[in-house]
């Protein structure tokens, strides 16, 4: 089972957002996905109980993490992570049991100097686990600006962390399908909003193949 978590300890970068279309996209892929919403908030687990279906396992979950991932591992191909902003020893048992980490960080200077806390843990983290592998993800952003690529850069310079290279738009259909429990590539499938998750989760899954 390949461990995916969606860390920055700044909020408002779409995390949640992120995090359940991928759990969708990768569901609807025939993988089987365990989603856990470690966040005391349960954003991304009461999104999702509005759903008619099991597409997918989602749990909310608050502590004994590499405990409950050992458990489900047998079960499942992929985990994803939604972390809580702040609780930083919850981030860090998640950052540490994972393959991979991914950072969304919005086209903002103030978001870019934010995330340092969340670069210099997941460094930690490495010490504990050498093979896991992190990225940036620029999110909510406005495609196709000046501002997003000269951003990106300084990011990516500052940190010396690659960016993926698929971008999250901020675009109303995330907003409007998690209304319903329901992801971009549900509702709408031929719109830009699913062709960047579609992007994502192929990115992503190239990433893990390489460690296979």
């Amino acid at each position: 089972m390949k461990v995916i978590s969606l860390a920055n300890q700044k909020g408002g970068c779409g995390k949640s957002t992120i995090v359940i279309n991928l759990a969708i996209n990768l569901a609807l892929q025939k993988k089987r996905v365990v989603m856990f919403d470690t966040d005391p908030q349960k954003s991304s687990y009461e999104s999702l109980q509005v759903r008619e279906d099991s597409l997918f396992n989602v749990v909310a979950l608050y502590s004994d993490i590499y405990q409950n991932l050992e458990n489900y591992e047998p079960y499942y191909d992929y985990a994803l992570i939604d972390t809580p902003p702040h609780d930083t020893e919850v981030v860090t048992v998640s950052v540490v049991c994972s393959d991979l980490v991914i950072i969304p960080v919005q086209d903002s200077p103030l978001d870019i100097r934010s995330t340092k806390v969340t670069v210099d843990l997941i460094n930690r983290a490495k010490v504990l686990n050498p093979d896991l592998k992190s990225y940036f993800l620029l999110s909510r952003i406005q495609p196709q600006t000046i501002l997003a690529k000269e951003l990106a850069e300084i990011l990516e310079s500052k940190y010396e962390m690659p960016i993926l290279n698929t971008q999250i738009s901020n675009r109303v259909a995330y907003k409007y399908s998690l209304i319903y429990g329901k992801g971009v590539c549900e509702m709408f499938n031929n719109d830009a909003a699913a062709t960047e998750i579609n992007d994502l989760s192929n990115e992503i899954l190239n990433i893990l193949q390489l460690d296979i």
